[in-house]
């Protein structure tokens, strides 16, 4: 069986490619394209495609040449190395409980490390390298058998009276696939890039209002109590060697879930809680250098987390909030809104830490992202079984409200997947641009004909990821300094060009 799995993976990568370090032609410029197919529908986990029909999947092109700088297409890219933007810490998935599950079920040990590597290797996978942790329990999980809550939702913590731990991320194999991420990433010299931050639906019942870990709020006063949970969360990952690189204060905090587990803050209960926390990690005798960020919500709520910065910079603790986090669940809210909170506060970070994304208008999506100053992006629940029900007792369970995942289950007791077209096209970012990659001054473009954004690794290659909306192939220039190479992107492709 594992022979079987490692053929499969092999088959998935056949045309997948060299690392852009062994780009060392200056001249050269590496191109790889991939497309959608049937972006968002249904029809991927009831009767999936053969996989031969997506057109491109992180296909190596033909290298295109150099050239003199000459009459430009009319689609020209115009690219200004001297003027640098944000750097990336990078691009990645969540480990939730019901992607953890999909990948153990029906493998063993080696055949998940094998899987690992698909996601996090840049020469022979997708090259993910960051990744967002549960802190207890989110609506894409299932510990029936492990919590007396009927939907198997947890807490480190239940009761005030039990003793914290993290027994039950354990048990359902959490933590075990985290140090196998680890691992494989120290086997590939990978392991610097790698990065794990979290975020809490819910803290305990007996800190909130409704005493559940559904609905309510914080009890006001239990802001230092949270705060130690947080600090016990990251001491016992600590002790399992799982470095916690941030937290997110409260995901969705404006919003209150009623079938999940969740709570509402307002900006000056988050601000209280950012206090607590900070100068709970800060104690002289126990310092904690994981970061802080806020928000973790919708776009259109940029100015609820403005209004936290705001607060902590008149009592002189901006330095306690490191980024503000972002989704992008609300079609009316625009990623501009980022760019809008960064002008403000330039020197605190933006991050997109979770939403899904499909088909090009989704990569599109992630272009925003990026030129809007985040520093980040995090495909929300990667992987899930057939039976979309089978480890997943949130509201999100069932074909008609989830939408497709980059991994999928073929059936019901083999450890054979299929990859949707997304896995691929995400790859064309998180394959090449690295971490500490910088984005550079470039042409953004428009929808109706390419649009376009630039990075240059540490390394010093240089990677400009190109979309096509549209019905046709389309052809253009980039220009930097006395010469331009002259390429073109497939309908509904995603084109990524590589040089030194």
């Amino acid at each position: 069986m594992r022979y079987l799995l490692s053929i499969i993976i092999s088959l998935l990568f056949a045309s997948a490619i060299q690392y852009p370090n062994d780009v060392h032609d200056m001249d050269q410029v590496s191109v790889w394209y991939s497309s959608e197919l049937l972006p968002e529908s249904q029809r991927w986990y009831s009767d999936p495609p053969p996989e031969d029909e997506i057109k491109f999947k992180l296909a190596n092109q033909p290298s295109l040449k150099w050239l003199p700088k000459d009459t430009p297409n009319d689609i020209t890219f115009n690219i200004n190395p001297e003027k640098t933007f944000q750097s990336i810490l990078g691009i990645g998935m969540s480990l939730e409980s019901t992607s953890v599950y999909a990948l153990w079920k029906n493998r063993n040990e080696a055949q998940v490390r094998e899987m690992v590597r698909m996601f996090i290797d840049p020469d022979h996978g997708a090259g993910f390298n960051l990744f967002r942790i549960c802190i207890g329990t989110s609506d894409f999980s299932d510990g029936r058998a492990i919590s007396d809550h009927p939907q198997g939702y947890y807490s480190y913590q239940d009761k005030k009276e039990d003793v914290f731990s993290i027994k039950n991320d354990s048990t359902l194999k959490i933590i075990q696939t985290i140090q196998l991420i680890q691992e494989e990433a120290v086997k590939l010299n990978i392991s610097e890039d790698i990065t794990f931050f979290a975020s809490m639906w819910s803290p305990p019942p007996w800190m909130k209002t409704s005493n559940s870990l559904i609905g309510g709020t914080l009890i006001e006063g239990y802001e230092p109590v949270l705060a130690k949970y947080f600090r016990c969360f990251i001491e016992e990952y600590k002790k399992c060697r799982i470095p916690i690189h941030a937290i997110t204060i409260q995901n969705e905090p404006n919003f209150t879930p009623k079938t999940y587990p969740g709570m509402r803050l307002s900006p000056d209960q988050e601000r209280k809680i950012v206090e607590a926390a900070y100068e709970e990690f800060s104690k002289k005798d126990g310092e904690i250098h994981t970061s802080l960020w806020i928000n973790d919500h919708n776009m259109n709520h940029w100015k609820n987390a403005l209004k936290v910065l705001q607060e902590l910079q008149k009592k002189s603790k901006l330095h306690y909030v490191n980024a503000v986090a972002f989704h992008n669940y609300n079609p009316m809210a625009s990623p501009d809104n980022m760019s809008k909170l960064h002008e403000v506060f330039p020197m605190t970070d933006i991050q997109l830490t979770e939403h899904s994304e499909w088909g090009v208008k989704g990569m599109y999506n992630i272009q925003r992202y990026f030129v809007n100053w985040s520093r980040s992006y995090n495909y929300w629940v990667p992987m899930t079984t057939i039976r979309l029900d089978e480890h997943n007792q949130g509201p999100y369970n069932n074909i008609n409200s989830l939408s497709p995942t980059l991994v999928i289950e073929k059936g019901d007791n083999a450890p054979d997947f299929y990859l949707t077209p997304e896995f691929y096209m995400i790859g064309q970012f998180s394959k090449f641009i690295r971490p500490g990659a910088v984005r550079i001054e470039s042409t953004f473009g428009d929808v109706k004909g390419l649009t376009s954004i630039v990075f240059k690794n540490m390394d010093g290659t240089y990677v400009q990821v190109i979309v096509n909306q549209t019905s046709g192939e389309k052809t253009f220039s980039t220009v930097l300094s006395n010469r331009q190479f002259n390429g073109s992107v497939p309908s509904k492709s995603i084109g990524t060009f590589v040089w030194k």
